[in-house]
C-alpha cells in the first residue's frame, strides 16, 4: 500500500489522534485539580484518575503505531 491512506484509515487515524488529545485535557485537568486539592484522600483519588489517563494514552498511542506502521506500507 502507498503512503497515501484511504479515507476510512485517515479518518480512524484523526478519531485516534483526537483520542490521544483528549486523553491530554483530562491528564492537564487532573493535575490543575491535584494543586488546588488540599485533602489526602481527594488527592490520592485524583493522583490515581491522572495516572489512568497517562495510561491510556500510551496503549492509544501504542494502538496507533501498530496500524501505522501496517497502513504505512
Amino acid at each position: 500500500m502507498s503512503n497515501i491512506l484511504p479515507g476510512k484509515i485517515k479518518s480512524l487515524f484523526l478519531i485516534f489522534k483526537k483520542a490521544v488529545d483528549a486523553e491530554r485535557d483530562a491528564q492537564k485537568m487532573y493535575l490543575e485539580a491535584l494543586e488546588q486539592a488540599d485533602d489526602p484522600f481527594l488527592k490520592k483519588i485524583l493522583n490515581g484518575f491522572y495516572k489512568d489517563e497517562v495510561r491510556h494514552e500510551k496503549e492509544l498511542m501504542e494502538q496507533y503505531k501498530r496500524l501505522r506502521s501496517k497502513y504505512s506500507k
